[in-house]
């Protein structure tokens, strides 16, 4: 009977020694494969390299070769050209020379005569009352607001960039923890499935395992189609840019700027293309506007005329001057105009609020990313922590394999959240960049 019982006691010591080194094994491979997708502890933050350098934006040249090509801007440079076309003829005026020819006959009674007569004559209207040089302004503002259409233009789309590609590098990020996680269950269901037909593991702990492959496939799945469809939709708008090659392990963002976020918020709004346009549509009514009220006066045309009566008995040289006469037409014009201008002076006043509040809420948005990738860093090397304490229990036989799965996910989970936080992070901190010009930066 103590031979009998020495024998089941040697069998569970083996047993729980079986268990303990197959646990001892999907810890370490749980957190080595959550550190190869993993985030970083805030050591490694301290210590990790800028984003330009390690690569996670893709390079300077493809992206304006791809702002280039985009059809949205090739669409503005076309607009451009017109407006330019247009501004030539504004300063140019509308004003005209004409030729007016005039044949008639005489007839006399007493004596009986008949002459052919006939007259020439050159006309063309003149602008006066300041009239050329209000032209000239409003073709100078006209052409402006040409030129900044297309730097907006490329900006929008430097933007869509900026936002497809962390889309994939998102979703490429989720994609790789899933695959993690994936392989992890796949190597653990293995080791589970060899100790079932040694005798060493229940078929309970099997079946949970499978379980939990199941799961993890199907996320892997799920992670594998959103990438593939954000790296589709990048590769669709922009062919040639290429897609995220990943992110390193190792990286940090890079220092807020020494300006106050009040010197900020104002280098933010006038360097806004948008802004800057509203500006230019602004003046450019305005003197619209000026233009439109010298209108009011109206112009005179002069020419000068040589007429022949009777058959060329009688020649005639003279000059002629013609004024129109203004009409309720040419005060409701000016009014209009007037009107116009004021209503872009509005909208100029609602583009700078608008894009203010923009500002303080990529601002604020950013400084709370930085705090979340930073805390989310630190969770995830408490996890790691949790997760190493709860082998070590599991090999004393102090926990189940239930619990060894809660923490495995809650690693998982942790890892995913991290890598997302710094990602978002990343957009943040670019997207500020790219609005205060300090990257990406085509207005040439």
């Amino acid at each position: 009977m103590k031979s009998a019982t020495r024998s089941a006691k040697g069998a569970t010591k083996g047993a729980m020694r079986g268990i303990a080194a197959a646990s001892a094994f999907a810890v370490a491979t749980a957190v080595s494969l959550m550190a190869a997708t993993g985030g970083m502890t805030s050591t490694a933050w301290a210590q990790a390299i800028r984003p330009a350098e390690a690569g996670i934006l893709p390079p300077e040249a493809a992206v304006r070769e791809a702002v280039g090509q985009s059809p949205d801007v090739q669409m503005a440079e076309a607009h451009r050209d017109a407006v330019l076309a247009r501004a030539d003829g504004i300063r140019a005026g509308t004003a005209e020379a004409m030729v007016r020819a005039i044949g008639q006959g005489r007839q006399v009674r007493e004596p009986s005569e008949r002459y052919a007569e006939g007259q020439l004559a050159l006309e063309r209207p003149l602008r006066l009352w300041g009239k050329a040089d209000a032209d000239g302004a409003l073709a100078d503002a006209t052409v402006q607001s040409g030129q900044l259409a297309v730097m907006d233009a490329r900006h929008e789309v430097s933007r869509q960039i900026l936002s497809l590609w962390f889309a994939a590098l998102r979703a490429q990020q989720a994609r790789a923890a899933a695959q993690g996680n994936d392989s992890l269950a796949a190597e653990l269901a293995s080791v589970t499935a060899r100790r079932v037909q040694a005798g060493d593991a229940a078929r309970m702990d099997h079946e949970l395992l499978l379980a939990e492959r199941s799961r993890t496939a199907a996320a892997l799945a799920s992670a594998r189609a959103a990438e593939a469809a954000a790296q589709a939709e990048l590769r669709a708008r922009f062919p040639g840019l290429g897609v995220p090659g990943g992110l390193p392990a190792e990286v940090r963002l890079q220092a807020l700027p020494d300006d106050s976020a009040d010197a900020l918020r104002l280098r933010y709004v006038e360097d806004s293309h948008e802004f800057r346009l509203a500006q230019s549509e602004e003046m450019q009514a305005q003197r619209q506007a000026r233009r439109t009220d010298l209108e009011r006066k109206p112009d005179p045309t002069v020419g000068v005329f040589f007429t022949v009566e009777r058959g060329g008995a009688e020649r005639i040289a003279g000059v002629s001057i013609a004024m129109p006469l203004g009409s309720a037409h040419r005060r409701s014009s000016a009014m209009a105009a007037a009107a116009d201008a004021e209503a872009a002076a509005r909208r100029r006043l609602s583009v700078e609020r608008r894009i203010g509040a923009e500002f303080e809420v990529l601002y604020r948005g950013l400084e709370g990313k930085r705090a979340a990738a930073t805390a989310q860093s630190e969770a995830l090397a408490l996890q790691r922590s949790a997760a190493a304490r709860t082998g070590r229990a599991y090999k004393a036989g102090e926990t189940g394999l239930s619990e060894l799965l809660i923490i495995r996910r809650a690693l998982a989970d942790t890892t995913l959240a991290e890598r997302v936080a710094m990602v978002d992070a990343l957009e943040a901190d670019s997207r500020l960049r790219l609005d205060l010009h300090r990257m990406w930066d085509f207005d040439d």
